[in-house]
């Protein structure tokens, strides 16, 4: 039986408006809190969430995940998602989160398309 990879997540600030948040493990509801951290640590309006190093994600990141988007969307900014196909792509299609947040294959397509989108 293998083990549980723990939670890790890295906060950087990218620009003065676009922050990066990796994450890596198994995300489940013990996870929560400290995601929700994670993610409120930055002062950034718009964040990427690299999910690439994901190996399980649960419905309540799924939920935080969604929740987060809004309330950016609401302050004029934007939540994107980054994910290579792993084991956390399945639960971000089969909740439709990537209906309604951005998914990029990879972290330079997020990158160069926020920076593309960005007022000069």
């Amino acid at each position: 039986m293998g083990s549980v990879l723990p939670y890790r997540a890295t906060v950087a600030e990218l620009t003065s408006g676009l922050a990066l948040v990796s994450v890596s493990g198994e995300l489940d509801l013990h996870d929560e809190a400290e995601l929700r951290q994670s993610l409120a640590s930055t002062e950034a309006g718009t964040v990427i969430v690299d999910l690439s190093g994901v190996s399980f994600l649960d419905w309540t990141i799924c939920g935080v995940l969604v929740g987060e988007a809004k309330r950016r969307h609401r302050a004029g900014a934007e939540l994107v998602l980054v994910d290579k196909g792993s084991a956390a792509t399945r639960a971000i299609e089969l909740t439709g989160i990537d209906r309604a947040v951005r998914l990029f294959l990879t972290l330079r397509d997020a990158l160069d398309s926020l920076l593309e989108e960005a007022p000069r």
